[in-house]
């Protein structure tokens, strides 16, 4: 399976903190981060999601649904397995069994930690705001993917 892992955009602050939203700059950057994400997987030959999940945190649902909107998905859905302090993202029991391109909009560090554990390194930087990483995932497990593209700052602005 092939999974997307996008960091919120830019979230103003607020209380409590599952209630922060976008910034004009955040949302401005998830739109500029699409542009890149679309060139890299046109470039590289690989297909867009077809299907979004994402934390139930307002920033995440909102990301979401920029980025579901400029890509045609018909739907996105909020997973409890996505919030920040939950157990075991590594698990990944927040993924899909649909066959296809998979997008995940979550929060740091967690979505940094399944890159450093589902691809077996611990040599590429965070995600930034709007920042996302490509993998191709055989079983959520450690070394059980395979890191395709890695934009950890999205496009920057």
């Amino acid at each position: 399976m092939r999974l997307t892992l996008w960091r919120h955009g830019e979230a103003a602050y607020s209380r409590p903190d599952s209630e922060r939203s976008l910034t004009e700059h955040g949302r401005g950057h998830v739109q500029a981060s699409l542009d890149l994400y679309r060139s890299v997987c046109h470039q590289g030959g690989l297909s867009l999601p077809t299907s979004c999940v994402h934390s139930p945190y307002m920033r995440t649902h909102q990301t979401a649904s920029l980025i579901a909107s400029d890509l045609g998905l018909p739907e996105i859905m909020a997973h409890d397995g996505l919030a920040p302090g939950q157990a075991d993202y590594v698990a990944g029991e927040f993924l899909s069994d649909e066959p296809g391109h998979q997008l995940v909009v979550g929060h740091q560090p967690y979505l940094s930690q399944l890159i450093d554990v589902w691809c077996d390194t611990a040599v590429h930087t965070s995600l930034s705001p709007s920042g996302f990483a490509i993998i191709e995932l055989t079983a959520p497990c450690r070394g059980g993917g395979e890191l395709l593209h890695h934009a950890p700052e999205g496009y920057l602005l």
